[in-house]
C-alpha cells in the first residue's frame, strides 16, 4: 500500500502512558510531507521535460522525413556529396537529440528513486525509533509495577507487626486492669 501526503496529513496517533509529543509528532508528518510534495513536484517537472524533449524529437523527426522524400537525385555529384552531408547532419542531430533525451529521463528516474528510498528509510527509522521507545516504556511499566507490589507487601508486613504490637500491648494493659 503507497502511502500519500494526506495519509500522512490525516494520520491520528492514540495517546498510551506519556506517549510522543504530539505536536512534535504532527510537526515532523508535516516536515515529512512538504518534503514528498517538493519530491513530487520535481518528478512531475522532470517528467514535463522529458514530454517536451519527446515531442520535440517527434517534431525534428517528422520535418526530416519529407526532407528525405523531397531529395530528388541529382545529376552533378557534388550535390550529391552535399546531401549525404545534410543527411548526415541531420542524423547526428537526431541521435544526440535522443541521446539527451534518454539521459534526461535515465536522471530523472534515478533522482526519483534516490528520494523514494531516502523516505522510506527516514520512515523506517522514525518507526524503528517508535518501536524502541515503546519497548522502553514497557520496560518502565513493568519496573514500576515490580516496585509497586514490592512497596505493597513491604507496608502490608510492616501494618501486620503494628497490629501484632498493638494487640500485645492490648494484653498488658488487660491485665493491668484485673
Amino acid at each position: 500500500m503507497a502511502i500519500t501526503i494526506d495519509d500522512i496529513y490525516d494520520k491520528e496517533f492514540a495517546l498510551k502512558g506519556g506517549g510522543y509529543d504530539r505536536d512534535d509528532v504532527d510537526q515532523f508528518l508535516d516536515e515529512i510531507c512538504d518534503e514528498m510534495t517538493n519530491l513530487h513536484e520535481t518528478i512531475n517537472s522532470l517528467q514535463m521535460q522529458l514530454s517536451k524533449a519527446q515531442e520535440d524529437l517527434a517534431v525534428a523527426q517528422t520535418s526530416v522525413q519529407p526532407m528525405y522524400q523531397e531529395v530528388k537525385p541529382v545529376e552533378e555529384k557534388s550535390s550529391d556529396d552535399e546531401v549525404k552531408k545534410a543527411s548526415s547532419a541531420l542524423e547526428s542531430i537526431l541521435r544526440n537529440a535522443q541521446v539527451l533525451a534518454d539521459e534526461e529521463v535515465a536522471n530523472a528516474k534515478k533522482q526519483a528513486e534516490e528520494l523514494i528510498k531516502e523516505a522510506q528509510e527516514k520512515a523506517s527509522q522514525i518507526v524503528d525509533d517508535a518501536q524502541e521507545e515503546k519497548l522502553a516504556l514497557g520496560d518502565s511499566l513493568a519496573n514500576m509495577k515490580a516496585a509497586a507490589s514490592e512497596y505493597r507487601t513491604n507496608f502490608l508486613a510492616m501494618l501486620k507487626k503494628q497490629q501484632e504490637l498493638l494487640e500485645s500491648d492490648a494484653a498488658l494493659f488487660a491485665e493491668d486492669a484485673e
